[in-house]
């Protein structure tokens, strides 16, 4: 099929809107489950926080976790001299999540993480330093920012983040859910996963082309 030079030029302005404003595909299946579903996401850099925002409008989720790193650009571990930065960047994500109860906001700590900076940004949240257990809506969520940090026994659905080398696997009846591989949509009510890929960009910002964490 042969684009018009017009036709062409307005494709790439479209896809140049879609990865500034969201970039992430929601089916429709998906959007049919407003309000009921909990999202998952890890190592977050600051880049798609306004990708972010605009799918918490779009899903209304009833749960959000975030399990580490997140800010994902600003590498507090290699560079400590950034906190200033860091601290500027929790305040920008707290906006964008101030359009979820902050009960129902999961916040879990990763290695470029800084626990005070993020407790003083998600005060009300549900917070975790690296790792530990809560109940969303009947949902029993065992999380961790990395896979080894997971508490055992494994629980039904346990989420993680930090290396890209660990997909998500289902062992025992059991759901792995890695964060940083794919931003995942659960519905509360079946618990049923929808594994949305992240934009390009995205993963350039997290440095993924080591191909593990940082």
């Amino acid at each position: 099929m042969c684009l018009k030079q017009g036709d062409a030029m307005a494709t790439k302005l479209w896809i140049t809107l879609y990865r500034s404003f969201l970039g992430i595909y929601v089916p429709e299946e998906l959007r049919a489950l407003r309000g009921e579903v909990l999202l998952h996401l890890s190592d977050t850099p600051s880049s798609m926080y306004g990708g972010l925002q605009k799918l918490l409008a779009l899903l209304e989720p009833r749960w959000v976790v975030l399990t580490g790193d997140l800010a994902d650009d600003i590498k507090l571990e290699i560079r400590p001299g950034l906190l200033p930065v860091y601290r500027e960047k929790m305040k920008a994500l707290a906006d964008v999540l101030s359009s979820v109860p902050a009960c129902r906001s999961v916040i879990v700590t990763g290695n470029h993480d800084d626990e005070r900076v993020v407790r003083t940004s998600f005060p009300k949240a549900v917070f975790l330093n690296r790792k530990g257990r809560c109940d969303a809506d009947g949902l029993e969520l065992n999380l961790s920012h990395d896979f080894g940090g997971l508490e055992r026994p494994y629980g039904p659905l346990n989420l993680f983040g930090h290396n890209v080398t660990r997909s998500d696997f289902t062992e025992g009846g059991r759901r792995f859910l890695n964060g940083l591989v794919a931003l995942h949509a659960v519905h509360i009510p079946t618990g049923r996963v929808f594994s949305l890929p992240y934009p390009k960009y995205v993963n350039d910002d997290r440095m993924l082309r080591r191909k593990t964490g940082l």
